[in-house]
């Protein structure tokens, strides 16, 4: 019975953190908002990396397909 209390008050303090932007659920996995920035960051550098490979080998088509 314990249990089943501190199971219910765990699901509504996530439940609130999520509504209130503390905590992102993503396909059921609980992920801080900051995760998620350093994430896109990490991909976006990754991106402009690329596009400095194509263009330092003359790449057209990989350079189109990455700016698009």
């Amino acid at each position: 019975m314990f249990e089943d209390l501190l199971r219910a008050a765990a699901a509504k303090a996530i439940e609130m953190a999520v509504k209130e932007g503390q905590l992102i659920k993503e396909d059921s996995i609980l992920l801080k908002p900051a995760t998620i920035n350093l994430v896109n960051e990490i991909e976006e550098m990754n991106r402009k990396h690329l596009i400095d490979i194509a263009l330092a080998n003359n790449d057209r088509e990989l350079f189109m397909q990455l700016t698009n």
